[in-house]
């Protein structure tokens, strides 16, 4: 009864103190606010006092009715499960109410967890309080206890908070939808409370012991999902704004650190043997500290240093084989290890924190050193106390003894010192020496794993960037096309033509006219030969053909579609080989053709059947997976060319394609060129290699000074017995200079 009033008298006595605060010192929004932040301090303080002051006599329960304090018959056994359920959630609502004030503004959803899950959990503690201080204190013979009192107290307060809550918010609102998030959040926030010993209480150990060491199946399994876990974790929170994502990663340290904490009481504070002094015990209360707090320097210690010992901690556990999965030792060791391993990777990862440079990295082996000397001198004090002392295995041979010999014939080498009679400092120089260099090597190591991380993030997001925007201008292409066509008509005519009709091009900054009054039309199943001096208008045509600038009179149509009204439908009939390519170069060669296939809509099929057919033509196998960066000049033209062609263009066109090419290079792409053409497609070729265009062009035109001073088949001079380097030379030469000039 003292416990039931003294629990109702601290919640009536905070509730008063929040209504008089509110009414009488006309407290702001952010006043208010203030005055939860102490109650949840209050709160939390409550709890700790609890947490700490004794053992939760549930630890040592195994299979529901093995030393369980209720018992063995079948109402202890319920007893023991019901009371295990109240453990678990309210290890989960301890730390939404510690939390809950400090971001109650930023995380919309938390106001209703505290209005219809830790009300309920609390409420349950509050009726159930002999069945929960049973579980907690062991057998209750209804005296007084300090468990007892400091459990009183947790409960009032958060009933207290909980009131404050709905008088904020007093009305009562349920949606299917937001029933369904509701329960998801809940089991979310109850996996992270997992107490360690609750699979040890719920199962019997039975003949089955399964050891999570030595690499056996289990053991890698569990090593695989220190991976997959947190990368799970990570694509689901980056979903979400900075704020729900630090207080999910918030929410997860504080409740791993609770649940992990179980093993520490009062009495830990005066023995130093069993302080949380190994290196991945400290970050799980680092972690919290550094998602409340901006401790930079201290963070990135736990990123570069934490990381490693918990990841090398995992790989060699250090229990012995009578520590079972299900044993509250193994459970704790693996929540402790997986926080410390992947708690800060996700930090990182989820933008909390600025990713590291080398003066970060700096402070972090500095606090490595600072650490690691505390931790040297404890080991040598402590051992005096405790022969087992061992923290961060540099007092032992744990370490040394799977290396072999050569290791633990460096521990021959020992300086002891006596400070005073009766204690002896042991230490081993050579070995803890190359101990701790070896683990800055390792660091040192992380440091280029880190960057190669990043590398490979920033390209995966780039890739999905990309390909969100390619969805984007799909939409849009739809749309486009659907309002083009009811506006432009379609010219059936020329649907496998390109035609410039007066095509005229001056730019902005000049009074000049770059080409003018240019008139072709190329048929289907040819290879046009486009020559002229440098300056003539080549560029400028192409550039117009293919939309990357305007035209300034005239029109040019491509395949039926008018490339000013009908621009999208234009392009997609075109494969542009630029003179000065540009291409992504952390991509691989693969990589970059797919993302051109996605940008043209290529059905999986197709893209498949015409990459490999390309890959075979241009040898490109043994370096088709590697980064373009990677690639030589002509390997980086052929990539250039397949992505012009991978979705079979009715119009390819080449700007001085064979620059820089090999004989060999030069071949293959000779060949894509006449093979392109003979399925009835354009190939419009403009190049200075003039024997090279007379060999494979049907026809050519030659232009000067913006004027196209002829069109002609290459098969009509040969019959007239002309060269076409000489017939070029001519019309090059002979043309009336003064009648070119015309256009100016």
């Amino acid at each position: 009864m003292v416990y039931y009033l003294l629990a109702a008298g601290i919640t009536l006595a905070l509730v008063g103190l929040y209504l008089l605060l509110r009414k009488y010192i006309h407290a702001t929004d952010e006043g208010k606010s203030w005055i939860l932040k102490g109650f949840s301090l209050g709160f939390a303080v409550f709890f700790a006092l609890r947490y700490l002051s004794g053992e939760i006599a549930l630890v040592s329960t195994r299979g529901l009715n093995i030393h369980s304090p209720f018992g063995t018959d079948d109402r202890a056994i319920a007893l023991t499960v019901f009371s295990l359920f109240c453990v678990w959630a309210t290890f989960a609502a301890y730390a939404l109410l510690a939390t809950y004030p400090f971001f109650k503004g930023k995380v919309k959803t938390l106001t209703p967890l505290v209005k219809y899950f830790a009300t309920v959990v609390y409420l349950i503690d509050l009726i159930t309080f002999s069945v929960q201080l049973t579980a907690l204190g062991g057998k209750n013979d209804g005296s007084l206890t300090l468990k007892g009192v400091f459990f009183a107290l947790e409960v009032g307060a958060a009933l207290a908070i909980c009131a404050a809550v709905w008088l904020q918010d007093h009305k009562v609102r349920f949606s299917r939808k937001g029933l369904w998030k509701g329960l998801t959040i809940t089991l979310c926030m109850m996996a992270a409370s997992l107490p360690v010993f609750a699979l040890q209480v719920l199962f019997d150990v039975g003949s089955v012991r399964v050891v999570l060491k030595d690499f056996t199946v289990e053991h890698r399994l569990v090593l695989y999902g220190a991976f997959i876990l947190p990368a799970i974790l990570i694509l689901t929170l980056n979903r979400f704004d900075l704020h729900h994502r630090r207080y999910a990663l918030l929410y997860l340290s504080i409740a791993t650190m609770t649940s992990y904490s179980f093993k520490y009481s009062f009495d830990t504070f005066t023995d130093m043997t069993s302080w949380p002094l190994h290196l991945c015990n400290t970050a799980m209360y680092i972690i919290p500290l550094c998602l409340m707090f901006k401790l930079n320097k201290v963070f990135y210690f736990t990123l570069f240093i934490n990381v490693l010992g918990a990841f090398l901690a995992m790989a060699l556990p250090n229990y012995d084989s009578n520590v079972y999965w299900r044993s509250a030792r193994c459970v704790e060791f693996w929540i402790n290890h997986y926080c410390a391993f992947f708690m800060p990777i996700a930090i990182i990862a989820t933008g909390l924190y600025e990713r590291p440079k080398m003066k970060l990295f700096t402070y972090s082996l500095v606090g490595f050193f600072a650490y690691y000397a505390v931790v040297l001198f404890a080991n040598a004090w402590l051992t005096n106390i405790d022969p087992g002392i061992d923290f961060f295995f540099i007092n032992s041979n744990f370490i040394a003894e799977k290396l072999g010999t050569w290791a633990e014939r460096l521990r021959d080498i020992v300086w002891t010192f006596h400070p005073k009679k009766g204690i002896s400092l042991i230490f081993y120089p050579v070995y803890q020496a190359l101990y701790f260099l070896v683990y800055v090597g390792l660091s040192f190591a992380m440091w280029f794993l880190y960057e190669l991380c990043f590398q490979t993030a920033d390209l995966y997001a780039d890739i999905w960037r990309r390909n969100k925007k390619i969805r984007a201008d799909r939409l849009a292409l739809q749309v486009s096309r659907a309002e083009k066509r009811k506006a432009v008509a379609f010219d059936m005519e020329g649907t496998n033509k390109l035609i410039l009709k007066n095509f005229s091009k001056k730019y902005a900054t000049s009074d000049v006219y770059a080409v003018h009054d240019a008139n072709l039309e190329i048929e289907g199943g040819q290879i046009f030969g486009f020559l002229g001096p440098n300056g003539a208008g080549k560029s400028t045509i192409i550039k117009s053909i293919v939309g990357i600038q305007g035209i300034t009179s005239g029109n040019i149509e491509v395949c039926g579609y008018d490339v000013e009204k009908q621009s999208v439908e234009a392009k997609l009939q075109i494969g542009f080989v630029p003179d000065h390519y540009a291409l992504y170069e952390n991509l691989t060669g693969r990589e970059y053709v797919n993302y051109i296939a996605d940008l043209y809509n290529v059905n999986k099929e197709e893209r498949c059947k015409r990459i490999e057919d390309y890959v075979d033509r241009f040898c490109l196998h043994g370096s088709f997976d590697n980064p373009i960066k990677t690639y030589s000049h002509g390997m980086k033209q052929k990539i250039t060319i397949m992505s012009a062609l991978v979705h079979n263009p009715k119009l390819w066109i080449l700007d001085e394609p064979l620059t820089g090419l090999d004989p060999e290079s030069i071949f293959q792409v000779k060949e894509a060129m006449k093979q392109h053409a003979k399925e009835g497609n354009i190939v419009f070729f403009s190049s200075h290699i003039i024997d090279v265009v007379e060999r494979i062009c049907d026809q050519i035109a030659i232009i000067k000074k913006g004027q196209i001073l002829c069109q002609r088949k290459v098969a009509e001079l040969e019959a007239e017995g002309k060269q076409l380097e000489e017939f070029y030379m001519g019309m090059i030469e002979g043309a009336n200079d003064e009648a070119v000039a015309a256009n100016e």
